[in-house]
């Protein structure tokens, strides 16, 4: 009965409508044991009642031999128990604290000597020994549910001690042929053992009436299993490849898989639930070891249901185009045969050794079979794993995948080689032990794995996915997010689904017990003075994001259909809408603080740590978040102004919190700390307004009329409508330049942003009218000047005429360059030092012979 348990639970709990009748009935019932309020007179009684209950349950167990049923049993009294105190202390408090709140309408007591109304004081002292009364209830409650933990301890305890004892116990394994003889032949007299004892079974009273009145319901049931399973796979083969053949392999694959393993599985699997629990409502047809085979048959069945269909959906032995896994087209074949083989073999082990207890056979029998299963499934499992049927280097698949996929087939082999060593060695228990969690695990999260590909292909397909190509009313990139938070949120329902499911499965925690730690994570855990609840926490969130949602909602009113409207320009109106947006999120803060359940006073110590951390480590933080506030107030910059801070200018597109930022007129953004905006020089063109100067410098020849390009300059400035008219534009006289009169054309425009537009156009017809009107803008003009031009004309006129070059002899008067030193002491102070060097130079190449690059064309030396 334990071994299977596991099971049914996974294949209960994965059929979400059996969850919520469970769910309900359990409610139901609890609500029905456990009123809202019971009265105090009887409280006493009920205490009395539970002491007497944990006292038998501690004789019990100390008594040496308990039995699972004696654990059982005072697990689920020991549950009542707790829940009785839990809600006899509730009420209690509930009354304590009118009585409280009653007392204190009567005010403080009367000082020593002095005297109160009889009435008052009639009143005050029966409602002082009202709540002594309450306060001893309370704590004897208390002591109640202090006895009822430790009791509970003691079981969790004892179970744990069992559990282990089971599973690490040795026996010795019979490898004679001798008992496995025996065994062959008790296991061929199990037909007639189950003949002979169930020959007399009398189907004519009570069991015939039950079994006449579940018979209908047990034959529609398997006509819905049959339809199921053969409509399933009926779409599959016909139907659902025609109706997604336009949608990509991906999601067609898992939207198939998921469909077939939907039919084959889910649909069948309810079904049978509700015949069981058809059946187990008979009172007679379930009772002693009967029941028990014909739940362990039920169990069974539903993991091969389960187990089939996910092996079909995963491996799909005859359909290669739908194959999820990454076998070869013969290792699909031979992998999935044999995934199927072992679930037989695992689910045919759980009836027979049923069975064998139920009808009472040798113990050798059970170990025997248990041996034979193990080794069987164990060389299954290494077949299976072995590289030669899977797939290596598919381009199509992902590297995780692959990765995953090589790992699990690496730790299967490890466990098919653990299983029989563990077999051999006596440990058969332990052996099981593995054997089960491992083909538990396996369907597991085949089954998670599935489902949660269906749910992500149906999300792709017909909620992100435009309805035709034609519609390109959202963008890719839109697309991809929206699919990307419906994945996340479709992981985040199932992975809470599955945690709960996999506690229930994996481990003896009872589904009751899974509900209560629920309902007091929900309601509250008391830590010290503070109360953390599920329940509290959901609504903060819930109320954070509301109202965090709403006042964006109004802050994209304001800027869209109230302050466009108005009068004011688009800084202040960005000022207004990110001020708005600021208190709104600090009211949502402030909203969900209160709504979680925290005293708004004691953030007082919150925010007294929160400063030092600021004093230390926060502060450049803290002044740029003071410094845009400052920004968003005095608005020495508004967004659209054009500023210059250091070598950076552009317009201000967004003032945040922690930094504005510039975009520059090449399109790049500049990101600068508010406090940088406060502390340093800024230039702001467009502060007041958008008007702004600009200036063309321009020069003209000496033989110019100065009193003409003025003129000209005048004309046009004064056609563009650019300019303003007031204050009139000037043309100044700005100097004598070198190679020019220097001039300067000053103007204003109506918008600054238009200086660089407006002076390129005003330039190109400054250069237009004076071509036209014979100004010329002179080049610069320098007089260059050369030293003995004599000796310089001398040396061109050789050349011209086929001289060899001279060579040049020092002169007396330039002393030559000490050979040592190379100083050149007693140079001509007349002459210049780079005079005298080039001189030197020259003599020392003609001592050398060594041509210049004015040489002939012959010559070796560089040019």
């Amino acid at each position: 009965m334990t071994t299977v348990r596991p099971i049914v639970v996974w294949i209960m709990a994965t059929i979400m409508s059996a969850i919520l009748i469970s769910g309900g009935a359990y409610a139901q019932d609890k609500t029905q044991e456990n009123p809202q309020k019971i009265e105090l007179d009887q409280s006493q009684k009920l205490i009395s009642g539970w002491n007497d209950g944990l006292d038998d349950i501690d004789a019990a167990l100390s008594d040496g031999e308990v039995s699972g049923r004696l654990l059982n049993e005072s697990r689920a009294q020991v549950e009542k128990i707790t829940e009785g105190s839990a809600t006899l202390q509730s009420s209690a408090a509930e009354r304590l604290n009118r009585l409280n709140a009653a007392l204190g309408k009567l005010g403080e007591p009367p000082a020593e000597g002095q005297s109160e109304v009889p009435a008052v004081a009639a009143e005050r002292s029966r409602l002082n020994d009202a709540i002594a009364e309450i306060s001893g209830v309370i704590k004897q409650v208390e002591l109640v549910d202090f006895r009822a933990t430790e009791v509970s301890d003691h079981l969790a305890r004892i179970s744990r001690e069992r559990f282990t004892r089971r599973i690490l116990g040795r026996v010795d394994v019979p490898w004679d042929g001798e008992t496995w003889g025996q065994v062959w032949s008790g296991a061929i007299e199990l037909p007639d053992m189950v003949r002979s004892r169930y020959a007399d079974l009398d189907l004519e009273g009570q069991i015939g009436d039950e079994l006449a009145e579940v018979a209908p319901g047990l034959v529609l049931l398997a006509f819905i299993v049959m339809a199921a399973l053969i409509g399933g796979e009926v779409a599959v083969l016909r139907w659902l490849p025609e109706r997604w053949q336009h949608v990509p392999k991906e999601d067609r694959v898992s939207l198939i898989s998921g469909t077939r393993f939907l039919f084959t599985a889910m649909v069948p699997g309810i079904a049978l639930v509700i015949a069981y629990q058809i059946v187990n409502r008979q009172p007679d047809l379930l009772a002693g070891s009967m029941g028990d085979f014909i739940y362990q048959c039920f169990a069974a069945l539903l993991f091969l249901l389960f187990v089939g269909a996910a092996i079909r959906s995963i491996y799909s032995p005859f359909l290669p185009g739908m194959r999820r896994a990454g076998t070869t087209a013969t290792g699909a074949r031979v992998v999935g045969l044999l995934s199927l083989l072992a679930a037989v073999i695992y689910a045919s082990d759980l009836v027979l050794l049923q069975g064998a207890t139920t009808l009472g056979t040798s113990l050798e029998i059970a170990l025997v079979q248990s041996v034979s299963n193990v080794f069987l499934i164990s060389v299954i499992l290494f077949v299976c794993s072995l590289g030669v049927f899977w797939e290596h280097g598919e381009p199509d698949r992902h590297e995780l995948w692959a990765k995953v996929e090589r790992r699990s087939r690496r730790g299967l082999r490890i466990v098919a080689v653990l299983l029989p060593v563990l077999t051999l060695l006596g440990y058969v228990a332990l052996a099981r032990f593995i054997l089960e969690n491992l083909m538990t695990g396996l369907a597991f999260i085949t089954s998670y794995w599935l489902l949660r590909g269906y749910a992500r292909a149906l999300v792709h397909t017909y909620l992100v996915k435009p309805s035709s190509p034609d519609d390109d009313g959202a963008s890719d990139a839109v697309h991809g997010t929206l699919y990307f938070w419906l994945r996340v949120t479709i992981d985040v329902v199932m992975f809470s689904v599955a945690v709960p499911l996999a506690v229930l499965i994996f481990t003896d925690i009872a589904w009751a017990d899974l509900l209560d730690a629920a309902e007091k994570a929900f309601i509250g855990i008391q830590v010290g003075g503070i109360n953390f609840s599920l329940r509290a926490i959901l609504i903060a969130i819930l109320l954070f994001l509301a109202v965090l949602g709403v006042m964006r909602f109004f802050q994209r009113m304001l800027n869209t259909r109230v302050l466009p409207n108005t009068k004011l320009d688009e800084g202040l109106q960005h000022s207004v809408s990110a001020i708005f947006g600021y208190a709104g999120i600090c009211l949502a803060v402030l909203l969900a603080i209160s709504a979680a359940g925290m005293d708004l006073s004691n953030l007082a110590i919150i925010a007294g740590a929160i400063s030092v951390g600021i004093g230390f480590g926060m502060q450049s933080i803290v002044s740029n978040f003071v410094s845009g506030l400052i920004l968003l107030i005095e608005r020495p910059i508004k967004v659209g102004d054009w500023i210059v801070v250091g070598a950076d200018q552009g317009l201000v597109k967004d003032i945040r919190v922690r930094a504005t930022e510039i975009e520059t007129f090449d399109r790049s953004s500049v990101v600068i700390p508010n406090s940088e905006l406060i502390s340093n020089r800024v230039m702001n063109w467009t502060l007041k307004d958008r008007s702004g100067r600009g200036i063309i410098r321009i020069g003209v020849s000496y033989g110019s009329d100065a009193n003409k390009v003025r003129e000209i300059l005048l004309e046009i400035a004064d056609k563009r409508r650019e300019i303003l008219s007031y204050p009139a534009p000037q043309v100044v006289f700005m100097d004598f330049g070198a190679s020019s009169l220097d001039f300067e054309l000053r103007y204003f425009l109506r918008d600054i942003g238009d200086v660089l537009s407006v002076g390129s156009a005003v330039r190109f017809e400054i250069l237009e009218r004076f071509r036209a009107e014979g100004v010329e803008i002179p080049f610069p003009q320098q007089d260059v000047h050369f030293r003995d031009i004599d000796r310089l004309a001398a040396a061109i006129r050789d050349a011209g005429r086929g001289n060899a070059k001279p060579v040049i002899e020092a002169k007396d008067d330039v002393p030559e360059a000490n050979a040592e030193t190379g100083d050149g002491e007693g140079a001509d102070p007349a002459t210049p030092p780079s005079t005298a060097k080039d001189e030197n130079r020259d003599k020392d190449a003609a001592a050398r012979s060594i041509p210049d690059a004015g040489g002939d064309a012959d010559g070796d030396g560089p040019r």
